[in-house]
């Protein structure tokens, strides 16, 4: 102990003394820590991107598209004697009922 350390304080309960009969107290260990789970390697662009191709394609006869498809009919436009209900061939007579 050094000159200008103050003695320790003494303790208000003495520790039990352990006889050589008393059987040894079981200690658990922690359990131990994971293993970090290793981080996935990082793509570098020569992953990303493909390689070029040797040759560049050659558009060939058969790899012509298929022409559009051919536009769908419009539905007829009505006339105005289909939307305008034809007259009555008789006018209606009103009726009065005598009660």
């Amino acid at each position: 102990m050094l000159p200008d350390e103050e003695p320790p304080e003494p303790m208000d309960e003495p520790l039990p003394l352990l006889s050589a009969d008393d059987p040894p107290v079981p200690m658990e260990e922690p359990d131990p820590l994971p293993e970090p789970a290793e981080e996935p390697p990082v793509p570098t662009v020569e992953e990303l991107v493909p390689p070029p191709a040797e040759e560049p394609p050659v558009p060939s006869v058969e790899d012509e598209p298929d022409p559009p498809p051919e536009p769908a009919e419009e539905p007829p436009v009505p006339t105005v004697e289909e939307l305008v209900p034809p007259p009555a061939e008789e006018p209606p007579v009103p009726v009065v009922e005598d009660d």
